[in-house]
């Protein structure tokens, strides 16, 4: 092969790994607010019930007063939840 196709080529799959990492940095991005939101629901939901939460938890999280936020199934990407009938 010559040079230029050489090079034609390796720019091509460069370009190709950089979108892919784009789409890897968007997701875990995604991934990493829906993990926030789901820790804090479940610290909501463990002192409703009276049930003292893990020590990890209780330092990753910090608390907004916002006691009414619920969980909004409907815009996350990553959530399937199947309907009870």
């Amino acid at each position: 092969m010559s040079e230029k196709r050489v090079l034609r080529k390796m720019k091509k799959l460069a370009s190709r790994i950089g979108d892919k990492m784009e789409t890897v940095r968007d997701v875990m991005e995604d991934l990493e607010i829906e993990f926030e939101i789901l820790q804090k629901q479940i610290v909501k939901l463990e002192s409703k019930k009276g049930i003292e939460s893990t020590d990890e938890s209780k330092e990753e999280i910090d608390f907004d007063d916002e006691s009414d936020e619920t969980l909004d199934l409907e815009n996350t990407s990553v959530v399937t939840v199947r309907p009870k009938f």
